[in-house]
């Protein structure tokens, strides 16, 4: 589909069947970047989780699979029915460390949630337009797609399924955790 060529009744039509489900930013250190949402806009609790090669299942980084250990925290929490997303890299291959060494910290990207049914078919539109995939893999049943939007958007942008995940016990951690009552 070539959005330039739509006209602009069209073009609304069509975003308004979209939904971008998180916006999500990269940091040197997630403590902190969390206890300043918290302080200064009173953004939390933040659900905290390592991505890692036990937790990732078919990670690829520039459509290469990774079969390195690799490991970056992720801390989540909600503004309304926005998902806001902080992530550290800790080791291993990912963007994240190489965003960070050019850009500094801040935003990273912005994620649009598609259908497991329709990712194929998404994948291939952006793919025709010359805009590749620069990471992917699945974290349970959630994926994710991250397209090299970065030259001409200057932030990444993430196609992912967005599924309502029911972790296991002991794959996350709370930020900050509850006070111990006397």
């Amino acid at each position: 589909m070539d959005y330039a060529e739509m006209n602009n009744e069209a073009l609304r039509a069509f975003n308004q069947k979209r939904k971008i489900f998180q916006i999500a930013f990269v940091t040197h250190d997630l403590e902190r970047s969390m206890r300043h949402w918290i302080e200064i806009l009173g953004v939390g609790p933040w659900r905290v989780a390592a991505f890692t090669e036990q937790t990732v299942q078919n990670f690829h980084v520039g459509g290469v699979p990774v079969d390195e250990p690799f490991k970056f925290l992720i801390g989540i929490s909600w503004v309304g029915d926005m998902e806001i997303e902080i992530i550290q890299p800790v080791y291993g291959p990912n963007i994240y460390a190489a965003f960070l060494a050019e850009k500094g910290e801040g935003l990273h990207h912005i994620k649009e949630q598609i259908s497991t049914e329709a990712i194929s078919s998404v994948l291939q539109s952006y793919r025709d337009k010359q805009v590749p995939v620069t990471q992917s893999g699945y974290f349970f049943t959630d994926f994710h797609h991250y397209l090299d939007t970065g030259p001409k958007l200057d932030f990444v942008y993430e196609l992912g399924n967005c599924p309502d995940l029911d972790l296991p016990p002991g794959i996350f951690t709370v930020f900050p955790p509850e006070a111990e009552t006397a």
